[in-house]
């Protein structure tokens, strides 16, 4: 990968925090905080952006990788290395298909708003359940695939906004994905993205586990 990313990458890394920050203020960092004080020990935070997620990962967190393989988005997560409350931390370029990590290396996994992106997915809910230790945990938080007349709309609109928002597709059904993985689903609960985009808006957050086999 060319050190300062893609056309695509670029632009996304420009525009995508902006839009998101609306709906943080709507109500979805009031989301990532409930949900990611349930993070602790060694946690890979994958896809991590800009880095909304971060400054609600709370002290029981000892260590926190962040993978995010935008350039441009690295750059700018650099920037709020302020706000990280690990007793360790690092940043750095990965691929959600051959992380750089050992078996059974984090307590922790967290993914929020990454799935819809990936062009594996399968392959990527693999790679984490390896790196992840038996019994630990995946803490997911995306937007999926709708029902009735959203579903039509997501289904028209996933080529444009695929090309547009680096390969977000709003009609994917992570959750199908997430239960023929290896992890086990123990919660999974519906909301509505805050302020999000028509084809964006329903959403998952939830907990997996990985087996201990």
């Amino acid at each position: 990968m060319a050190t300062q990313g893609t056309m695509g990458q670029r632009l996304f890394a420009r525009w995508y925090p902006g839009l998101m920050q609306r709906s943080e203020d709507a109500g979805q960092a009031a989301i990532r905080a409930r949900h990611l004080a349930r993070a602790s020990g060694r946690v890979l935070d994958l896809g991590t952006g800009n880095g909304f997620s971060v400054p609600h990962y709370t002290s029981a967190v000892t260590e926190l990788v962040m993978v995010e393989p935008n350039p441009g988005l690295r750059a700018q997560l650099q920037r709020r290395t302020a706000d990280i409350r690990a007793r360790a931390w690092q940043i750095v370029d990965g691929d959600a298909y051959a992380l750089p990590f050992d078996d059974d290396s984090f307590d922790t996994v967290a993914a929020s708003l990454v799935f819809c992106s990936l062009d594996r997915p399968a392959e990527a809910l693999a790679e984490l359940a390896r790196v992840v230790k038996p019994g630990g945990t995946l803490l997911f938080h995306e937007h999926v695939r709708g029902t009735g007349v959203r579903r039509v709309v997501q289904e028209v609109a996933a080529p444009l906004q695929r090309r547009l928002a680096d390969g977000c597709r709003p009609n994917r059904d992570f959750v199908g994905l997430l239960r023929r993985s290896p992890f086990e689903v123990s919660e999974v609960e519906e909301l509505r993205m805050p302020g999000g985009a028509a084809t964006v808006v329903p959403m998952v957050v939830g907990v997996a586990v990985r087996g201990l086999r």
